[in-house]
């Protein structure tokens, strides 16, 4: 008995270890995604303001296109040093976090010096007869509304199955087909 605990401990902190490790990556998997969503977002702004400087610049150079290098020094100025330092950098904001090694995999526990014994389960059968399952009857209602939700693709390739017109907005096709098929007809098609 004293064995089957040993093992037993082994088993759960290499359990322990592993929903340690499966946590770090979901927290790590979550920033990620995060940092993900802020880059799109940034991506949608930038393009926004290129449309806005291509559409200015348009505009200037039908107006007066003299003044087109003013508006010109006046974009190279965002770029400055004095115009970034206004906003605080997404580096700075936030603490440098320290390097985590890579997760590993769990090691299996050390084979022991003692021969490992199998337990051994007795397992009884009841010999109870089953009642055979049947499908649940369904109308024609029924019918057509799961035909509705299948994809166009599948509803045509289940129309040309059983012979019907294929061709038509599913709501046709449908209307064509809930006669003559059956729900396990439908959950083959679309399986």
């Amino acid at each position: 008995m004293q064995l089957l605990a040993v093992k037993f401990n082994q088993i759960a902190s290499a359990i322990d270890a592993t929903n340690a490790q499966i946590a770090a990556l979901q927290a790590k998997l979550s920033e990620l995604q995060e940092h993900q969503q802020q880059l799109l977002s940034v991506e949608q702004a930038c393009q926004s303001a290129i449309a806005q400087v291509g559409t200015a610049l348009s505009m200037l150079n039908h107006v007066d296109p003299s003044e087109i290098g003013t508006f010109k020094a006046a974009v190279d100025a965002q770029f400055g040093t004095d115009a970034i330092a206004f906003l605080e950098s997404a580096a700075s904001a936030e603490t440098v976090e320290p390097v985590e090694p890579e997760p590993t995999a769990p090691t299996a526990p050390e084979p022991s010096a003692t021969p490992k014994i199998e337990p051994v389960i007795d397992v009884e059968v009841a010999s109870e007869p089953t009642a055979p399952i049947t499908p649940t009857p369904t109308t024609a209602a029924d019918i057509e509304g799961l035909l509705n939700k299948m994809t166009i693709q599948s509803i045509r390739k289940l129309a040309a199955a059983k012979g019907v017109d294929a061709k038509g907005t599913r709501a046709a096709i449908a209307g064509r087909l809930k006669a003559i098929v059956t729900q396990v007809d439908i959950w083959n098609a679309t399986a």
